[in-house]
């Protein structure tokens, strides 16, 4: 059984000769994001600069213009992220496989960009109703989903709830393995602080080829041809 360390071990494997090209495009990911986030900003710091004349002391001076363009660039913004996201998992993907692996792999799903947000949206609905219940219930559901934009990522054509419904299948007796793989990341995060966060730039791909090295092993494609060895999707209990 491997642990956190393995999976680590596998991402360094997988990283070594490409660090550059893996921290290139885990910055393009990250800063497509924020440039979009900042502009929705912008748009909604002029709609106020432009109602400056009828400024009313302690009361909001958005324009109503100025803070629907906000939402939509926001929404826009939410989009765009997620579908990089699982753009970079799939370049991640192809990382560990040891196969082809391209920068232009994290616009390589921007023709699903619908679907990767429902599949967003859906996980997030789900997470949030187990949480109604309590706090525990919906952390326990987020590991569940949690190998879904990986699944997608790797087949953009399978459905959402088909991608929520294996996901569980596959995080069966793994949560917990899952979670130490994250908590094991910790201490070079903490480290970042110590860069003003430009260490991120190394934890982000680092962390990310592991989580991919670990999906590889959960969906019973370890091998370096990607083939299934060990892992049978099984739908039957959704």
């Amino acid at each position: 059984m491997l642990t956190a360390s393995d999976y680590r071990a596998k991402a360094r494997e997988a990283l070594k000769g490409n660090w550059g090209i893996a921290v290139g495009t885990a910055f393009a990911v990250q800063a497509i994001s924020v440039v979009l986030v900042v502009i929705a900003i912008l748009i909604l710091f002029a709609s106020g600069l432009s109602n400056l004349n009828s400024y009313t002391y302690g009361e909001p001076n958005f324009s109503t213009t100025g803070i629907l363009f906000y939402l939509v660039m926001i929404i826009v913004a939410l989009f765009v992220s997620y579908t990089l996201t699982i753009g970079f998992n799939y370049f991640t993907l192809n990382l560990v496989r040891g196969n082809e692996f391209k920068f232009d792999n994290i616009f390589s799903r921007f023709n699903k960009i619908f679907k990767i947000f429902g599949l967003y949206f859906m996980m997030g609905l789900f997470v949030s109703l187990w949480s109604i219940l309590f706090l525990i219930p919906g952390i326990i559901a987020s590991y569940r989903y949690i190998m879904a934009p990986f699944i997608m990522a790797e087949d953009p054509e399978v459905g959402i709830l088909e991608a929520i419904g294996k996901s569980k299948e596959m995080m069966k007796g793994y949560k917990w393995r899952f979670f130490c793989l994250e908590i094991s990341f910790i201490g070079w995060i903490l480290l970042s602080v110590f860069t003003a966060y430009i260490g991120l730039l190394w934890v982000t791909p680092y962390m990310q080829t592991a989580f991919a090295a670990f999906y590889l092993e959960v969906s019973g494609q370890s091998g370096q041809n990607g083939q299934k060895t060990q892992y049978e999707y099984d739908l039957s209990d959704e």
